[in-house]
Protein backbone atom coordinates (compact mmCIF):
# COMPACT_ATOMS: atom_id res chain seq x y z
CA UNK A 1 0.00 0.00 0.00
CA UNK A 2 1.26 3.32 -0.76
CA UNK A 3 -0.18 6.93 -0.54
CA UNK A 4 0.07 9.52 -3.21
CA UNK A 5 -1.08 12.89 -3.58
CA UNK A 6 -0.25 16.03 -4.89
CA UNK A 7 -0.82 19.35 -3.31
CA UNK A 8 0.40 22.94 -4.72
CA UNK A 9 -0.50 25.04 -1.93
CA UNK A 10 1.12 24.55 1.53
CA UNK A 11 -1.87 26.03 2.84
CA UNK A 12 -5.57 26.31 1.77
CA UNK A 13 -8.27 28.53 2.58
CA UNK A 14 -11.79 26.02 2.95
CA UNK A 15 -15.20 27.24 2.17
CA UNK A 16 -15.83 27.96 5.83
CA UNK A 17 -13.04 30.61 5.86
CA UNK A 18 -10.98 28.38 7.84
CA UNK A 19 -7.33 27.52 7.02
CA UNK A 20 -5.67 24.58 6.52
CA UNK A 21 -1.74 23.83 6.72
CA UNK A 22 0.21 20.86 5.65
CA UNK A 23 2.39 19.47 9.18
CA UNK A 24 4.87 17.06 10.14
CA UNK A 25 5.28 15.49 13.10
CA UNK A 26 8.32 14.04 14.23
CA UNK A 27 7.63 11.53 17.55
CA UNK A 28 10.05 9.22 19.26
CA UNK A 29 9.09 5.80 20.47
CA UNK A 30 9.31 6.07 24.14
CA UNK A 31 10.51 2.83 26.60
CA UNK A 32 7.60 2.59 27.24
CA UNK A 33 6.08 1.62 23.68
CA UNK A 34 9.14 -0.54 23.47
CA UNK A 35 9.36 -4.72 24.54
CA UNK A 36 11.52 -4.48 27.18
CA UNK A 37 13.58 -7.31 25.76
CA UNK A 38 14.28 -4.82 22.46
CA UNK A 39 16.33 -2.00 21.91
CA UNK A 40 16.26 1.13 19.54
CA UNK A 41 19.40 2.38 17.91
CA UNK A 42 20.58 5.60 19.68
CA UNK A 43 19.15 8.52 17.58
CA UNK A 44 17.00 5.63 16.02
CA UNK A 45 13.40 5.69 16.67
CA UNK A 46 11.43 8.05 14.81
CA UNK A 47 8.43 8.08 12.93
CA UNK A 48 6.44 10.91 11.41
CA UNK A 49 2.95 11.91 11.57
CA UNK A 50 1.85 14.00 8.29
CA UNK A 51 -1.28 16.75 9.05
CA UNK A 52 -2.09 15.04 12.26
CA UNK A 53 -2.51 11.50 11.20
CA UNK A 54 -1.03 9.69 8.22
CA UNK A 55 1.55 7.79 10.13
CA UNK A 56 5.08 7.09 8.45
CA UNK A 57 7.92 5.25 9.42
CA UNK A 58 11.14 7.30 9.20
CA UNK A 59 14.12 5.77 10.69
CA UNK A 60 13.17 3.00 13.50
CA UNK A 61 15.61 0.48 13.90
CA UNK A 62 15.12 -2.61 16.64
CA UNK A 63 17.32 -5.37 17.64
CA UNK A 64 17.28 -8.24 20.31
CA UNK A 65 18.34 -7.04 23.81
CA UNK A 66 19.37 -10.74 25.18
CA UNK A 67 20.86 -11.76 21.55
CA UNK A 68 18.02 -14.21 20.91
CA UNK A 69 17.55 -15.21 17.68
CA UNK A 70 13.75 -15.83 17.06
CA UNK A 71 11.24 -12.91 18.26
CA UNK A 72 7.12 -12.98 17.83
CA UNK A 73 4.95 -11.22 19.41
CA UNK A 74 3.76 -7.06 20.67
CA UNK A 75 7.22 -5.51 20.00
CA UNK A 76 6.54 -2.13 19.75
CA UNK A 77 3.63 0.48 19.91
CA UNK A 78 2.42 3.03 17.23
CA UNK A 79 -0.49 5.28 16.87
CA UNK A 80 -3.97 3.20 16.70
CA UNK A 81 -5.08 2.95 13.37
CA UNK A 82 -8.44 4.59 12.21
CA UNK A 83 -9.71 1.15 10.05
CA UNK A 84 -11.09 -1.30 12.85
CA UNK A 85 -10.20 -4.52 11.40
CA UNK A 86 -10.26 -8.16 13.04
CA UNK A 87 -8.29 -10.04 10.03
CA UNK A 88 -5.19 -7.73 10.73
CA UNK A 89 -5.02 -5.17 7.73
CA UNK A 90 -2.16 -3.05 8.66
CA UNK A 91 0.54 -5.82 7.85
CA UNK A 92 3.99 -6.40 5.70
CA UNK A 93 7.24 -7.16 5.67
CA UNK A 94 10.15 -5.85 7.16
CA UNK A 95 14.19 -6.29 6.15
CA UNK A 96 16.59 -6.15 8.56
CA UNK A 97 19.88 -4.66 7.94
CA UNK A 98 21.38 -8.19 6.90
CA UNK A 99 18.48 -8.63 4.57
CA UNK A 100 16.78 -11.03 6.69
CA UNK A 101 12.64 -10.88 6.49
CA UNK A 102 10.55 -10.04 9.31
CA UNK A 103 6.32 -9.97 9.62
CA UNK A 104 4.28 -7.30 11.09
CA UNK A 105 0.76 -6.94 11.84
CA UNK A 106 -0.67 -3.81 13.59
CA UNK A 107 -3.80 -4.46 15.41
CA UNK A 108 -6.91 -2.15 15.98
CA UNK A 109 -4.82 -0.80 19.60
CA UNK A 110 -1.70 0.38 17.49
CA UNK A 111 0.35 -2.80 18.83
CA UNK A 112 3.26 -3.80 16.27
CA UNK A 113 3.43 -7.80 16.08
CA UNK A 114 6.66 -8.66 14.75
CA UNK A 115 7.99 -12.06 13.81
CA UNK A 116 11.56 -12.89 12.52
CA UNK A 117 14.70 -14.61 12.87
CA UNK A 118 17.83 -12.71 13.19
CA UNK A 119 21.31 -14.08 11.77
CA UNK A 120 23.50 -12.32 14.33
CA UNK A 121 23.15 -10.57 17.52
CA UNK A 122 23.92 -7.34 16.23
CA UNK A 123 21.37 -7.71 13.66
CA UNK A 124 18.68 -4.81 13.50
CA UNK A 125 15.01 -4.59 11.89
CA UNK A 126 14.57 -1.23 9.71
CA UNK A 127 11.24 -0.51 10.54
CA UNK A 128 9.49 1.10 7.51
CA UNK A 129 5.81 0.08 8.29
CA UNK A 130 3.77 0.84 5.11
CA UNK A 131 1.81 4.40 5.68
CA UNK A 132 -1.60 4.48 7.39
CA UNK A 133 -4.37 6.34 8.50
CA UNK A 134 -4.51 6.71 12.88
CA UNK A 135 -6.84 7.48 14.57
CA UNK A 136 -7.54 11.00 16.28
CA UNK A 137 -6.34 11.73 18.90
CA UNK A 138 -3.60 9.72 18.38
CA UNK A 139 -4.02 6.90 21.16
CA UNK A 140 -1.57 4.52 21.83
CA UNK A 141 -1.19 1.17 23.89
CA UNK A 142 2.21 1.44 26.50
CA UNK A 143 3.06 -1.75 27.71
CA UNK A 144 2.66 -0.73 31.20
CA UNK A 145 -0.83 -0.98 30.67
CA UNK A 146 -4.06 1.74 29.84
CA UNK A 147 -4.25 3.96 26.80
CA UNK A 148 -2.01 7.18 26.05
CA UNK A 149 -3.39 10.25 23.99
CA UNK A 150 -1.50 12.60 22.51
CA UNK A 151 -3.18 15.68 21.94
CA UNK A 152 -2.84 16.98 18.26
CA UNK A 153 -0.67 20.00 17.74
CA UNK A 154 -2.82 23.12 16.94
CA UNK A 155 -2.42 25.77 14.63
CA UNK A 156 -3.66 28.94 15.69
CA UNK A 157 -4.81 31.65 12.72
CA UNK A 158 -2.60 34.71 13.75
CA UNK A 159 0.37 31.86 13.30
CA UNK A 160 0.30 30.92 9.61
CA UNK A 161 1.41 34.14 7.18
CA UNK A 162 -1.28 34.52 4.33
CA UNK A 163 0.69 36.71 2.21
CA UNK A 164 3.45 33.92 1.57
CA UNK A 165 3.98 30.11 1.56
CA UNK A 166 4.61 28.66 4.56
CA UNK A 167 5.69 25.04 5.51
CA UNK A 168 4.46 24.53 9.11
CA UNK A 169 6.95 21.53 10.49
CA UNK A 170 6.70 20.39 13.95
CA UNK A 171 8.78 18.34 15.92
CA UNK A 172 8.36 16.68 18.83
CA UNK A 173 10.77 14.23 19.96
CA UNK A 174 9.23 13.97 23.85
CA UNK A 175 10.81 11.81 26.60
CA UNK A 176 7.87 11.96 28.77
CA UNK A 177 5.68 9.86 26.41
Amino acid sequence: MSIVGYQSNVIIKTQGGGLIANTQRELSVPSNQLNADMLHSPGRNIYAVINENIVIGKDIRLRSRSGRKEIAGWQLSLPAPINKNQQGEHTGTLLSRQGKPFYYAIDDYGRVFVSGIFNDPEDEIIFNVNPYVAELPLKFRPFSGGIFVLPPDVIERDEIEESEPVIVRRTRVSKTL
